[in-house]
Formats: C-alpha cells, structure tokens, sequence
C-alpha cells in the first residue's frame, strides 16, 4: 500500500513542471500583451506561409532557399499590387480633397434635418441629444485615424519575425515531442495533427475567400461608377476576414457613399442588389468550393464565438475568434473520443438480435 501511494505522488509530480511553465506562460502573454501580440502575428503568419515551403523543401530545396525565395517573390508580388492600389487610391484621395468640404455640408445639413424630423415627430428626442452626440463622434474620428497609425510598425515588424520563425520550422515541435514522455506522444502528435488539419484549411481558405471579394467588390464598383471603390474593396476584402461581415460592411458604406455621390434612390438600389449577390455567391459557390476541407462550426456557434471574441479582444479578438475555435472544438472532439474509449463512459453497443420465425 505504501509502495502504490508512493507511485501516485510519482505519477502526479512529474507534471508539475509542465502545469508550472505553461500557467507561467500563459500569465506572461497577459501581462505583455502588447509584446507578444506580433509574435502572435507572425507564428499565425508563418503558420500559413509554411506548406509553401515545405513544398519545396521536400523536392530537396535547402529551406533557407526555399524561404528567401518565398519572400524575394511574395515582396515583388505585394508591391506590385501595393503599386497598383495606391495607383488608384491617389486619385480618389486626391478626389476627396476636393469635395470633402461639400461632403461635410452636405452631411452636415441631413443629419440637421434628420435631428429636426425626429424631434418634431417624438418631442422625447430632443433630450437624447442626437445632434451633438453625432457631432462629438465625428470629432473623434481623426484622433482614431492617428492611433491607428502606430499598428502600421506591423507591416515591417510581423513579416521580419515570419522570416526566422519560418527557418526555424519545426523545430520547436520537435523540441517539445522529445522532452515529453513517450506515452503521451503519439497522442500529442495526433492532437497536433487534427489541429493543423482544420484550423490550416480554415485560415488558408478565409484567406482566399477575402481576397476573392475583394476582386468582385472592386471590379464591382467601378463599373457602378462609385467614388472611392478601391478604399471600399479594400475595407471589404479586410472585413471579410470576419464571417458575414464584409458584405453587410461593404452595403452599408456604398449605400452612404452613393447617397451623397447620386442623391437617388435607384443607385442605391443597385449597390444593394450587388451585395446581396455578393452575399449569395459567397454562402452558395465561393464557401462550399474554398472551405470544404475546413472545420465545420453551427452558425449559432460561430455567432457566440465572435461576440466572445469581440468582446475580450476587440477587433483583433473578431478576426482570431473563429480559429480559437477551431482549436477548441478539435481539443474537446478528442478529449471525447478518449472518455469513451480509454475510460469506457460510451458502452459498446450489443450485437442486435436476429429473430428467424419458425417455420
């Protein structure tokens, strides 16, 4: 008895180390937060880029190559395309300097006349104050714009970090599979591997389906004749990370932009028709052909998984929710799988009973 007693203190402190370093970690990446964050980025990143380079590092490609080349090619590419958008950007700002004052009048006096309407019609909203709420809003716009500005230092900071984590590759994995026991091995691997199956599909997918919208919301409002399409495709393209989101995003800032451009009704019209075949290619042709090897989630769970993450991280808690998910859905799905089988909580099912009538 005191031989087995002593076997369970074994068995039970050889994991305090581990629940040691990772309560450790994890209360590191709250603290430092906004330090880890690019890190966070940048494994994300090279999460994504590293099929590439497996591909050619398996065809007996030297990985730094294989990396360098990555990169030399992806940075020509997103120039050119960086090019292309500040091509058509600069007329449009450019146009928008122009008309802004017009534009400023123009809302100006329809959010005076809105306030009156309301007030006339239900006396209460005079005390809500509508106008100088809206006023005050608008006010804080520039300041949001600049602080925005420092979150630009990612664009140079995440891709210098991908570069090292991507020559590395797997090296931490395989750091971590060698220093745990060899009974818990073979299941680590096979949770990594669920984990990389789905949320790897998921992430390179959602990828290609916002830059997919972004090419039809563009070609899309240039031939509307819209002011600001590629400002618009681009709001579009980078919300559509977010599921559901760009389409209604991109309807409702066309709709306020063709409002003020056109000052009709049919404009508007039309900008919401093609948005809702944006919204109808999407959920019947694009997602069914993009993200048919991705993780299936319920929609009610996807729902309460972007107010959770909208909630404790903000926007970029709305962009990682769904692929916290993922992992979280794959971690339970196997802690399921091994209750009923390691612990036997689901029963075999008894062989059914044939009954052959006599005859």
């Amino acid at each position: 008895m005191p031989n087995e007693t002593a076997a369970h203190k074994k068995n039970y402190s050889e994991y305090l180390l581990p629940v040691v370093l990772v309560l450790a970690g994890l209360a590191f990446i709250v603290m430092a937060r906004g330090a880890v964050f690019p890190f966070i980025l940048s494994a994300a990143l090279a999460y994504i880029l590293n099929p590439v380079v497996k591909y050619f590092e398996v065809r007996g490609i030297k990985r730094s190559y294989a990396v360098t080349g990555l990169y030399l090619t992806a940075g020509a590419l997103i120039s050119f395309i960086i090019y292309l958008l500040f091509y058509f950007l600069s007329f449009e700002i450019e146009a928008l300097q122009q008309s802004w004052p017009d534009y400023a009048e123009r809302i100006q006096k329809f959010l005076v006349n809105l306030n009156t309407t309301l007030i006339n019609k239900y006396p209460f909203a005079a005390s809500l104050k509508i106008d100088e709420k809206l006023v005050r809003y608008l006010e804080a716009v520039p300041p949001f714009l600049i602080g925005l500005l420092p979150a630009l230092t990612l664009l140079f900071v995440v891709p210098f970090i991908t570069f090292f984590v991507l020559l590395g590759g797997s090296g931490l994995i395989d750091y971590l599979l060698d220093h745990i026991p060899a009974k818990h091995a073979e299941l680590m691997l096979h949770i990594a591997s669920r984990i990389d199956s789905s949320l790897g599909n998921y992430l390179r997918g959602i990828l290609t389906e916002a830059f997919i919208i972004f090419l039809i919301a563009f070609a899309g409002l240039m031939l509307l004749g819209l002011n600001y399409a590629a400002f618009i495709a681009i709001l579009i393209g980078v919300s559509s990370l977010v599921p559901y989101l760009g389409a209604i995003v991109g309807a409702v800032v066309s709709s306020i932009v063709a409002y003020f451009q056109f000052e009709a009704f049919m404009p508007i019209l039309k900008i919401l028709i093609f948005f809702a075949g944006i919204r109808f290619a999407d959920d019947w042709v694009i997602q069914p052909y993009i993200m048919k090897k991705a993780v299936k989630l319920n929609p009610a769970v996807i729902l309460f998984a972007l107010l959770a993450g909208g909630e404790l991280g903000g926007i970029w808690g709305l962009v990682f929710s769904i692929p916290v998910t993922c992992v979280i859905k794959e971690i339970v799905q196997i802690a399921v799988e091994l209750q009923e089988t390691e612990f036997r909580w689901k029963p075999k099912p008894e062989p059914t009973r044939i009954s052959i009538p006599y005859t």
